[in-house]
């Protein structure tokens, strides 16, 4: 995560505490005060538009902070559990990009939409559904998911060998940007909207001419898609389709 990142969430943190400690702290009891604070670091969160994990932290962080005290918990503790966070959800610390499972409608969406004997590389792969459901439902394809968070490539590969190994499926642990976009027809994403301007460069830059973009739900600041497919989600809405230079025209 980027210093300003941190120090963002540093002081909506902060903030709310200040105004918890000026409104309630001379109460008899500190549960007011603790409420107050995680109902206005929610608040601010939510006016500051981070996503709907961080506001959830936000929302849970003091009190687990002071459950934490009053439990005494030992330190080794405070290691194992981000040491749990980075190998389940890596990304969220380093690029802002937590843990997001494609619904069953979108992959089946996808499935539908898809070329014959397309190859497809599915950015930030997660437990694998994506991969290993287009492989059920299409054979035709080519499927590559590529994840370097280990908990959940770890449960990927866990469900790709209950699937009997399908051969047209590659997981692979690694970082997406290092791998080459260039042998694949279509680069699908549900990642976040921080790094989609990245996203949209790196395809641009390293995609073949003919290949296509799907990303679920996170659009790209001032690149119109030139194709959307509905969902019927609350949070997963649509699949937003660009092609290879679309908005350089």
């Amino acid at each position: 995560m980027r210093l300003t990142a941190l120090l963002r969430h540093a002081g909506i943190q902060l903030l709310a505490v200040l105004l918890a400690w000026v409104f309630w702290a001379p109460l008899p009891t500190p549960l007011p005060w603790l409420a107050a604070q995680c109902l206005l670091a929610l608040l601010l969160a939510s006016v500051l538009r981070c996503s709907l994990p961080q506001r959830l932290l936000h929302l849970l962080f003091m009190p687990l902070v002071v459950l934490a005290l009053w439990q005494q918990w030992a330190p080794w503790l405070y290691l194992c559990g981000f040491v749990l966070l980075f190998a389940l959800s890596r990304n969220a610390l380093t690029e802002r990009v937590p843990l997001y499972l494609s619904s069953q409608e979108s992959i089946a969406t996808l499935a539908h939409w898809l070329p014959p004997g397309a190859t497809v590389l599915d950015l930030g792969s997660g437990d694998g559904r994506v991969v290993l459901q287009l492989a059920r439902q299409r054979a035709d394809l080519q499927l590559c998911g590529v994840e370097n968070a280990l908990l959940p490539w770890l449960w990927s590969r866990w469900r790709y060998l209950r699937a009997g190994r399908p051969a047209n499926v590659s997981l692979r642990y690694g970082n997406f940007w290092d791998l080459d976009w260039s042998r694949f027809d279509v680069i699908h994403a549900f990642l976040s909207p921080a790094p989609m301007a990245r996203v949209w460069a790196h395809f641009q830059q390293h995609a073949a001419n003919h290949a296509q973009l799907v990303s679920n739900s996170f659009g790209i600041a001032a690149v119109p898609p030139q194709q959307r497919l509905p969902l019927n989600g609350p949070l997963q809405k649509e699949l937003l389709i660009w092609g290879h230079n679309h908005g350089h025209r």
